[in-house]
């Protein structure tokens, strides 16, 4: 199972530890305040296919906008994946 805190690590990762000043990194952070690429955003999520083996639904994955979002779609995914 992927958790919050792993992606929120990624992210943090990403970003450097430079987090924009008005933000606060939880679940319901919205991905287009992080100031993030779209690659930097799509090397987490193909880190994350790698790591565990799956797939995102491609239509799923563009409707994400906030981290916990990615959580809920990646574990969807992996529980269709190991069934």
């Amino acid at each position: 199972m992927i958790t919050l805190e792993e992606v929120l690590g990624m992210i943090r990762k990403k970003l450097r530890n430079k987090l924009p000043e008005d933000v606060e990194l939880n679940g319901e952070t919205e991905l287009d305040g992080l100031g993030l690429s779209s690659l930097q955003i799509a090397d987490i999520v193909f880190s994350l296919e790698d790591k565990y083996d799956f797939e995102f639904d491609l239509h799923e994955a563009l409707g994400i906008t906030t981290i916990s979002g990615i959580v809920e779609v990646a574990n969807e995914a992996l529980s269709e994946y190991s069934d």
